[in-house]
Order: C-alpha cells, then sequence, then structure tokens
C-alpha cells in the first residue's frame, strides 16, 4: 500500500507542479499580449515571423498585430493544457477515493466481500494487512496542504462550478475515509 499511497500523492504532487508552472507561462503569455508595444522589436520579429512569415517586410504596427496574435495563440494552447492538467487531477482524485474506499468499506468485513459474496480466504489476510498500511500510510502522502492545494487549483483553474464541486466532494470524501 505503501507504493500506491506514495505514487498516488507523488502524481498528484507533479501534476500540481506542472499546472502551476503552465498557469504562470499562462499569464505571462496574456500580459506579453497586453503589453505587445512593451517588446523589443526583435521579440515582435521573432514571435510575428511564426504567423507571417514576411514578417520582416511589414510595417512596425503590423507586426506588432503578427506578435499579438501568436502570443494569444500560446496563451490558448497554455489554457488547453491546464484544463488536461485539472481532469488529470480530477481524475487522479477519483481513483484514489475509489481505490480507498474500496478497501475501506467493501474489504472491512471480509465475509460480505463483493455483492454479498465472501472473500476467498487466501484474500482475508493479505486484504487486512493491505488495508492496516493503507489507512495508517494514506495521511503521510496524502497531506492536508496538497489536498487544500488540489481543491484551490481546481476551483481556480476551472470555468465550471460543477468541477470545482466535484473536485471539492472527492476531496471531502477521501479526507473522511483518512480519518474513518
Amino acid at each position: 500500500s505503501s507504493g500506491i499511497n506514495a505514487e498516488y500523492g507523488g502524481m498528484l504532487q507533479k501534476a500540481l507542479e506542472a499546472s502551476s508552472q503552465h498557469s504562470d507561462a499562462y499569464s505571462q503569455l496574456i500580459h506579453k499580449a497586453m503589453h505587445v508595444n512593451q517588446l523589443s522589436t526583435e521579440e515582435q520579429r521573432e514571435l510575428a515571423s511564426c504567423v507571417a512569415p514576411d514578417a520582416d517586410k511589414c510595417s512596425a504596427v503590423q507586426r506588432a498585430k503578427y506578435a499579438e496574435l501568436r502570443l494569444e495563440q500560446l496563451a490558448e494552447t497554455k489554457d488547453r493544457q491546464l484544463a488536461l492538467y485539472t481532469q488529470l487531477i480530477e481524475n487522479l482524485i477519483y481513483l484514489l477515493w475509489r481505490h480507498v474506499q474500496y478497501y475501506t468499506v467493501y474489504c472491512k468485513d471480509p465475509t460480505e466481500g463483493i455483492g454479498g459474496e465472501p472473500l476467498p480466504k487466501k484474500l482475508l489476510s493479505a486484504n487486512n494487512d493491505y488495508i492496516k498500511n493503507l489507512t495508517r500510510e494514506l495521511p503521510l502522502h496524502l497531506t492536508d496542504p496538497l489536498l487544500k492545494k488540489v481543491v484551490d487549483f481546481c476551483s481556480n483553474k476551472t470555468s465550471s462550478s460543477m468541477t470545482s464541486s466535484f473536485t471539492s466532494a472527492l476531496v471531502r470524501r477521501v479526507r473522511k475515509l483518512m480519518t474513518a
């Protein structure tokens, strides 16, 4: 269980760090697009050349427009990447919740098992040890600050309050399972 707990915690941490970097880059691109006239001529040429191959022959005003367009394209790409990170984080939390719920709720009473069928005797001792390790080590890998970062990120980065509410509910459920 230690490996799985650490793996989920590590994946969440990496996804949050990467999403934070993408968010910063997105903000910088938006700022540059809004203040394209403050960019050097060389930066404007480089950006404009991605949109219009003959940007060197354009007027300064036209080159600035092309540079702004390119910055907006780059910002849109970063925004899509942020949406993917949001989905990734949401899916990780969902998988984590289902994993912990399965073992702490459905496998706790080995006589019932799943769907009323008792668990095989071979799995009983392994499951008991696994559940003990899972519940003991989960809070070590999924700390409150990490879970708070997940909720904060999803509430700040999603345009849908439904997605934010869903992620918040999943985090609450994970916390409840960790304290049960």
